[in-house]
């Protein structure tokens, strides 16, 4: 049974049982029924079933007609499958946004996409005293991040649509934030075609920020990294240098994730 840690003073009961019932289960190789479950957790089994039963809404749990067996379900390889993402992500991104953020002296991240956010997996901070800083974990809307904006660009138009549904206005930052889903799906759309995306001062006053998408072996875009620096800091020169760290950077990462670039076909003469 797991423990519950000394620095939580105030647990949450239904949640640590929700968490023991999962945990069982993930030790049971071929499932368990409610009266075992109820048995070895020493939890009713009244208790027991509405547990389960919010569990299977959720797709946490599946249950087996036959057997009346229960097993994790289908969302938890799925999380399982995110995990080892982010992890691979992790491993092979800390190195490279560790030397980009070297050779820019500025703030780099790498994030993937939540919903209708991202969500900050690495931030390697600039050494200046006027820098950008954040912390691992946090969340941001995707419409006003440059890295939010390069991670948009790989959905396609039917799952850029489902996210959007019914969203009349987007949540207003700055007053450079995008407000409207039509002006997001432009920028989406110009992104698919240059790479390269900027954050202009959309989600912080004063904050300028160029972002590009991380592609898997599949092609399928699975994060994004970004170069974040105070908008004063701005310039042509250092725009075209920090594009070029940023792609060369991020066709690194991808290949790491085993991503081809497409060959280009050559012109007919």
């Amino acid at each position: 049974m797991s423990k519950v840690s000394k620095a939580n003073k105030y647990p949450v009961k239904s949640v640590v049982k929700t968490l023991n019932v999962l945990e069982h289960l993930g030790s049971s190789p071929s499932g368990t029924t409610l009266t075992e479950i109820s048995t070895k957790l020493r939890i009713g089994k009244s208790t027991i079933h509405r547990l389960l039963a919010t569990l299977r809404d959720h797709d946490f749990v599946w249950l087996d007609p036959l057997s009346s067996r229960y097993i994790l379900g289908a969302r938890i390889l799925q999380l399982s499958e995110q995990l080892n993402h982010q992890s691979i992500l992790i491993r092979y991104g800390e190195p490279i946004l560790s030397r980009l953020a070297k050779e820019t002296g500025e703030t780099c991240n790498l994030a993937v996409l939540d919903g209708r956010s991202v969500l900050y997996l690495i931030i390697k901070e600039s050494g200046n005293p006027l820098r950008m800083t954040g912390h691992v974990g946090k969340r941001l809307p995707a419409h006003c991040t440059a890295l939010g904006k390069a991670l948009l660009s790989g959905l396609t138009q039917e799952e850029f649509d489902a996210l959007y549904r019914g969203t009349k206005k987007l949540e207003r930052m700055t007053a450079k934030s995008l407000q409207t889903v039509p002006q997001l799906l432009a920028v989406v759309e110009k992104t698919r075609q240059e790479k390269i995306v900027i954050d202009d001062e959309e989600i912080f006053n004063g904050v300028f920020c160029l972002g590009t998408a991380i592609r898997d072996h599949s092609g399928k875009v699975v994060s994004a990294i970004s170069i974040s620096f105070p908008r004063i800091r701005v310039d042509s020169k250092t725009l075209e240098r920090f594009r070029s760290l940023l792609l060369e950077s991020a066709a690194e990462l991808s290949r790491q994730l085993s991503y081809k670039q497409p060959v280009a076909k050559e012109a007919r003469a």
